[in-house]
């Protein structure tokens, strides 16, 4: 697998995407549990409703930045790309 020089702007929005689908699982995991809901014990408010779909607008919008950069032109073997800067991205975020 080859060796890549990502660009700083790259590792930045892997890392906002990152951030992105924390926030969506983190307002995943604060919803009801689908059983509470379907049996009638808990209801999903609208603001819950709304937290949960502005938080997935926000990580689509996030993927769309990552994946649309023009270094990926340059790439032929873009699924390792991807794979080597989720873990760069990861490796310098926690320096």
């Amino acid at each position: 697998m080859a060796d890549y020089d990502f660009p700083p702007s790259l590792l930045e929005a892997q890392r906002a995407y990152d951030a992105a689908d924390s926030r969506v699982q983190e307002v995943t995991d604060a919803l009801p549990s689908s059983m509470a809901v379907l049996s009638g014990e808990a209801e999903i408010s609208m603001e819950q409703r709304q937290a949960l779909a502005d938080a997935r607008a926000e990580r689509l919008h996030r993927l769309a930045v990552l994946y649309h950069d023009a270094w990926w032109d340059a790439v032929e073997d873009q699924r390792a790309a991807r794979l080597q800067l989720q873990e760069a991205a990861k490796a310098r975020g926690a320096h």
